[in-house]
């Protein structure tokens, strides 16, 4: 017993356990893609040559690379060409293109990794479209920067903005979503508001005047969620009813036409709608009992139909029944690529579903093969490593970062060696009997890596990154 008692003592002092890692959060751009994981790490792969990865470099990504792992992230929105995000500080985020200003940084210069947006640390709410960028804070006020030609930030001008700008000070507002160059938002009355392009209706007040501050759609207090493509929008009420409006070409209004709608219209009869999001020129909603459904174009197979048809209306994607996210590719590219591919998370979300073009890698499964059927095998996660750090200054790994070879040195003879890598694989095992040992992670990919060292008696935890 006494033994027993000893031997229960020593493995507690490892503290390591394995938990089971999911995905929160994806977010789709024009030809990458976003994710955050329940450890709070962003990922990020497809096309850089803005930067829009924010991995420090322009090179194009086929596989989920992790953006800054020593942050704790809570929310992604990807535009076109740029990414918004907020720390679990609260603290606003953003990189990719910024020729408009829609990084918010205060200049127009291209971010090919994070840069803080102002000092602030009460941000709650993102939504980033073609070039410019919105944004909630905790109190409920709305802030918005970047192209404005269009007046789609809705400050009463049409000059862009480098920094965030405070719209209506005085409203409250519970919902946001850019498109193109237009925007969306409910107040917190419920009633639904556009301003910016609206050159096909897509502001859906029955005119195709330009607005260049935030104008009531209708009189309806009912709304609760809305969602912006490049030239038309969406939106959910209460009654769980969608609605759609502006310019139908690709049928991406679904109502079974092509034809421009000038104000919301209701899609279909039913009313079992949990949440819709627009894509550049498709959309999808979950239902209540979660079976995914989508509309619009579908030249590159996003809509995961198994074909490249263009749909009209509402189609059930697939039989199954538990997809709780959906994150249609986003935006209008300069050089006139719209957004083809889509990502979607399902009830248990250790993996991202992907589908449609992947010409520059957007899927993230590793190759460029575009597909028209939802593949649930991109980022799979099994299990992470959760440990309670020693770090104790006894132990010295350098250099930590490293591009390849670490050092690990020890008052005592270092007699096992253990690493794992951010899934919870098994890396290397080696045993030892020397204070000074090499490691060498040269066919590694980039990332965090955790290592386990036996000295003696004693285990040490370590965390190391391999750049």
């Amino acid at each position: 017993m006494k033994q027993l008692l000893l031997t229960i003592a020593f493995i507690s002092i490892t503290a390591i356990s394995f938990a089971q890692l999911h995905y929160t959060k994806i977010s789709a751009g024009a030809e990458f893609s976003t994710a955050i994981r329940s450890d709070s790490t962003l990922w990020s792969w497809g096309f850089n040559g803005n930067g829009q990865l924010g991995i420090n470099n322009t090179s194009t990504q086929l596989s989920p690379t992790p953006v800054d792992t020593n942050s704790k992230w809570i929310d992604i929105e990807t535009g076109a060409i740029h990414c918004l995000a907020i720390k679990e500080d609260g603290t606003l985020w953003a990189w990719g293109l910024n020729s408009q200003g829609q990084v918010g940084d205060g200049s127009s210069t291209q971010r090919i990794q994070p840069v803080q947006v102002g000092t602030d640390n009460d941000w709650a709410v993102l939504s980033a479209g073609q070039a410019h960028s919105l944004a909630l804070k905790n109190d409920s006020s709305l802030w918005a920067w970047g192209y404005n030609a269009a007046g789609g930030l809705g400050d009463s001008t049409t000059v862009n903005k480098l920094n965030p700008t405070s719209i209506l000070p005085n409203k409250k507002w519970i919902a946001i979503a850019t498109g193109g160059a237009h925007s969306l938002a409910i107040d917190d009355m419920h009633h639904l508001y556009a301003w910016g392009d609206n050159s096909v209706y897509q502001l859906g007040d029955s005119t195709t005047t330009q607005r260049i501050v935030p104008t009531m759609i209708g009189s309806d207090n009912d709304w609760v969620e809305v969602s912006a493509g490049f030239q038309f929008s969406t939106a959910l009420k209460s009654n769980h009813s969608i609605w759609s409006w502006g310019f139908n070409g690709n049928a991406q209004l679904g109502d079974g036409s092509t034809t421009d709608v000038k104000q919301p219209k209701k899609i279909g009869a039913d009313t079992d709608w949990k949440t819709i999001q627009a894509g550049a020129s498709f959309a999808f909603a979950i239902k209540n009992d979660s079976t995914l459904w989508g509309w619009g174009y579908n030249g590159q197979g996003q809509l995961g139909t198994g074909d490249a048809l263009q749909k009209k209306s509402p189609i059930q994607i697939g039989d199954d029944a538990d997809y709780k996210m959906i994150a249609p590719a986003e935006g209008f590219y300069y050089n006139g690529v719209y957004g083809l591919h889509t990502l979607a998370l399902k009830a248990n979300a250790e993996s991202v579903c992907v589908t449609g073009a992947n010409y520059s890698g957007q899927l993230g499964d590793g190759t460029t093969t575009t597909t028209n059927l939802f593949n649930c095998n991109t980022g799979v996660l099994t299990s992470i490593i959760e440990i309670t750090y020693n770090n104790d200054s006894q132990i010295k790994i350098f250099p930590n970062p490293s591009t390849g070879i670490f050092t690990i040195d020890a008052p005592e003879y270092i007699e096992e060696l253990t690493i794992y890598d951010n899934y919870g694989r098994l890396i290397l095992s080696e045993t030892h009997h020397e204070l000074n040992v090499k490691v060498s992670l040269n066919n590694q990919a980039s990332g965090i890596y955790f290592v386990k060292i036996k000295t003696g008696n004693r285990y040490y935890n370590h965390k190391i990154l391999l750049q």
